[in-house]
Order: structure tokens, then sequence, then C-alpha cells
């Protein structure tokens, strides 16, 4: 069925007159160049009572930036819907109303930006600023964040630097300062204004989807499914091959149904069954904890791979630490990347701004006899990245050239210097 297109007054109805509390979340300050990585707005009537929340990830088809502030990594990203995906639904919170926000220029330009970048014209619609309006109520603040004006009015303010959370706070923080009665309270002027504001009609079904639930959607384990499909028992087949079939599977960190094919060929070309797999995916899970424990992969980093590759590989959450317990023990396993090393003399980049820093990566493999170059070419062998759903333009353009791709815990265990061969 063809999506139905509501005019906009039929999509304002929806909402009586009032206002559009809106928070977005980005990976950075410049909003020309940078992107939402998420939004929220909390719809409310003429007297500030909530009548909806709207909240969501947006993709943005670049890397997510500043993590370490709102707590998105691309893996997080990597389901969630682009912008234009949740037009629809975001128009229709914002379609009558006042916009409100703390700082709320910084999110207008962004959502101006965004919808400009679809073709649309941002809607002159009325606004109000909570920060600007705490600094005429409370002028003897001194500090107008969005968490001090929360704490000096008592409003709770969630978690800072969440899209709803931040909206909900500013919604908070506008009810409490108009309740003051210190500067005004009433809004009939600028709710007037903002019923007749014509908003673009954007036409077919939104996809809305909240922190947390776009990392499971984006990546199931295509290599357990491919388990799973095998005749069940065990085998006196060799799996030495299939151990070469993850190195080069895994190595990016990222198993697409292309991939996955691949591994169910070889095993039946093999004459393998489920139980042969299944123990060969925690050997090599046992082989990627040596690694870690071997000092190349300091800090959570080791960890968090290996928990990544458990994941990949269809194991159980338990798997890592079993694992991990397995290689302290000195159990054998197969050395990840054994069949796929980087052999002095080549070309490597490197993508990103994670830890290990990119110049500690560089001096890694100038030390182990690999080239570095600085940008992504045709001729590169390899690029490592800090993330398995990087989207940065290195990444991407060496995707599309076919070039290979490795992430830093990989790299770690491949670059070894000549005397820890």
């Amino acid at each position: 069925m063809a999506p139905i297109a509501m005019d906009s007054a039929e999509r304002r109805a929806s909402f009586p007159r009032g206002f559009a509390v809106l928070d977005v979340e980005t990976t950075g300050l410049r909003w020309k160049t940078d992107r939402i990585v998420e939004l929220a707005v909390v719809r409310t009537d003429a007297e500030g009572r909530v009548l909806a929340e709207l909240t969501t990830l947006v993709n943005p088809e670049r890397n997510p930036g500043a993590t370490h502030i709102h707590g998105l990594g691309a893996e997080d990203l990597a389901g969630a819907p682009r912008f234009s995906d949740v037009l629809s639904e975001l128009v229709r919170f914002l379609e009558g109303a006042v916009l409100v926000g703390h700082n709320v220029k910084f999110d207008l330009a962004f959502l101006a930006e965004e919808l400009g970048r679809l073709g649309y014209a941002w809607p002159d619609a009325p606004r109000l600023c909570t920060r600007e309006l705490a600094m005429r109520v409370l002028p003897g603040l001194g500090e107008y964040r969005l968490s001090s004006c929360c704490k000096a009015l008592g409003v709770d303010g969630g978690n800072e630097h969440r899209a709803l959370d931040d909206a909900r706070a500013a919604a908070g923080v506008f009810a409490r300062l108009n309740k003051t009665g210190f500067w005004r309270t009433s809004y009939d002027t600028e709710l007037t204004v903002a019923s007749s504001v014509a908003w673009p009609v954007i036409e077919g079904p939104s996809r809305i989807v909240a922190r947390g639930e776009a990392q499971a959607s984006a990546e199931p384990s295509l290599l357990g499914a491919m388990v799973e499909g095998l005749p069940e028992g065990t085998s006196n087949g060799s799996v030495e091959g299939y151990f070469s079939v993850l190195d080069e599977i895994l190595e990016d960190r990222r198993v697409t149904e292309e991939k996955a094919d691949a591994a169910r060929k070889h095993a039946l070309g093999a004459g393998l069954l489920r139980g042969d797999v299944t123990a060969a995916h925690r050997a090599y899970l046992t082989g990627v904890a040596r690694a870690a424990l071997a000092g190349d992969l300091g800090g959570g980093l080791g960890a968090s791979d290996l928990a990544r590759v458990a994941r990949l590989l269809g194991l159980p959450a338990d798997s890592a630490e079993q694992a991990l317990a397995a290689a302290q023990s000195g159990a054998a396993a197969p050395r990840p990347g054994s069949t796929r090393p980087l052999v002095p003399g080549t070309s490597i980049c490197f993508s990103g701004d994670g830890e290990p820093t990119k110049a500690a990566l560089e001096a890694r493999a100038v030390a182990a006899g690999l080239r570095v170059q600085a940008s992504v070419t045709k001729k590169l062998d390899v690029l490592v990245i800090d993330d398995p759903h990087s989207m940065t333009a290195k990444s991407q353009k060496a995707r599309a050239y076919g070039i290979r791709v490795l992430t830093v815990p990989v790299f770690l265990t491949l670059a070894r210097t000549p005397d820890k061969q």
C-alpha cells in the first residue's frame, strides 16, 4: 500500500497548539560540516503539560565524532535511520508548535542544515531559548548550562548529553521559569503565529530507533545462523582451512552475508558438521584471547575486541570469559591472522582518533617494516580503522576500492616487530 500523504492541516490536527522542546546530539559543533546522531522532541500543550515524546538515533553517514560526550559509537549508529527516514515523524512533532530548546539556535542550525540537504527550507517558526530566559529570570546564577539551570530550579536533569533526557530537562526548566511569573507566562502571540507556519509536506512513514536498539538490529550473528544451518554431529574433517577462512572474514570485524556464505560453502566442502564448526569457533576465540594476553592489546581494547569476536562467531555471552580462562591456562589455539600476515614493505594507512593514537600506531607500523601513507589511494595495500563500522572518508573509499581493511586489534596482532615474531 502506498503511503498516505496528509496535508499540513491534517498533520497538525494530531497535536493541539503548544510547544516542542527539542535537543540534538551531534558529531561536533560545526553545523555546516558536522551531523546529527540523536534527536528528541518533547511535545507539550500551551500550559506546558507533556503530550508525547519522540526520540531516535540518526545515522550521520560518517564517524560519530565526539563519542566521549554523547556516548554513541559507530556500531551504535550503523543500524540507525538516516535523517530522511525520521523526517515525517519529526515534522509531525514540530509542526504547529513554538520551538523551545536550551541554546536553541545550536539545535535549529543543525536541523535546518539537515533539512536543506534534502531540498527543504526550514520554516520561520517562533522559537524560545531556555538559556536566555534563565539569564533574565536568574541573573545571579552565573553559569547557565542546562545542568546548572536544572540544579537551581530543582529539575531532574537525567543523563546529560542524551537527547531525550536533555529535552525533558529543558521542558522542566521552561515550565519552572514560567511559573516564577518574573518575566512572562503568556505566549499567546507566539502560539498563534506557530499554528499558521507552513511546514514541508513529507510523505511516507518514519523509522525510529532509540538508544540500544540500533546495534542489535545492525549486526545479527550471521556466522551463528550459518552454524545452525549445518548438519548436526561431528566428523573427522580438518578445520585448519576453516581457520584461514575466519582470518579473512574477521580481520575487519564485520561479517556480511557474502562472508557467511563463503564460510558455509567451505565447511560443507570440507565435510564439516555443526559440532566441528562450533568447536572451531571456540578455538579461534581462544586464539584471539591469547593475542590479547600477549601484551599487544592493553587496557579495555582487548576485552572489547574479544567480546565482539564472540558475538560475531555466534557464541554465548560468557564465551569471551571462557576463552580468556582457556588462554590463561595455556590451551592450544590457532594464532589469529597467521594465514594473512603483514609483510615488510606493505603500504598502510590509518583512520580514526581512538586509542592507541594514530601516531603510536604509525610508529608500530614503521617498526614492523611497513610503509605508512597519509591517504587512501587505489595503490594502498591496507587501511587500519579504529571501529568496525567506521564511516570516515578513508574507510568508505577503501571499501569502494576493495582495499584490505583491518581493525586496530587485528593490526596490533599482525604488526609484530622482528624481535617479537
